[in-house]
């Protein structure tokens, strides 16, 4: 009879130590899943918008480098869309006056180049191919950042068109801090 209770008592210490290891690790995970968001964030220009735009996105919550790449890759052409399509619903309201529009062109011009340099960036990570991701990468982040100049002063650019340009110069600055963490490993 002893020897059973005994058995009881080991089989309850060994459940709760597995449910402690379970729990431990699952903490420990998520650490490091947001401590490398934070790491690749704190290397860009604007870590707050980065963190933010990353941690919004749930597979951004993988513990790995590579795959955080692809995440922030899609993250980009996503944002680079949004830009699209708010600059051509800028484009076709009626109130915008011929200085804008031409401006908002422009802007639809960078921001579809943007995109066209965000679309080679999946390939040349997959092939490790981390010169071009580099140099794409950059260059998907001067078409909003020529878009932002385009305007007189900061104050004439409407604000969710800052705020668009804001979040993709953000995301493809975490292209680049991940494709430079990547290049040390």
């Amino acid at each position: 009879m002893h020897s059973r209770s005994s058995q009881m008592a080991c089989a309850q210490n060994l459940s709760s130590f597995l449910i402690a290891l379970s729990l431990l690790l699952t903490i420990s995970l998520s650490t490091t899943n947001a401590d490398l968001v934070d790491d690749v964030c704190s290397k860009t220009s604007r870590p707050i918008t980065c963190t933010q735009v990353l941690q919004s996105d749930p597979r951004s919550k993988t513990p790995d480098l590579l795959a955080l790449g692809f995440v922030a890759v899609d993250i980009a052409t996503n944002q680079a869309r949004s830009g699209k399509t708010l600059l051509e619903s800028l484009l076709k309201r009626p109130t915008t006056g011929p200085k804008l529009k031409t401006i908002y062109s422009s802007c639809l011009e960078n921001y579809g180049d943007s995109l066209d340099d965000i679309g080679n960036l999946s390939g040349f990570l997959r092939s490790k191919d981390y010169g071009s991701v580099g140099a794409y990468a950059s260059a998907a982040l001067s078409g909003p950042d020529t878009c932002d100049g385009s305007f007189s002063t900061p104050s004439d650019e409407p604000l969710p068109l800052k705020a668009a340009s804001d979040k993709l110069q953000a995301i493809c600055a975490a292209v680049l801090s991940i494709n430079n963490k990547l290049q040390g490993q």
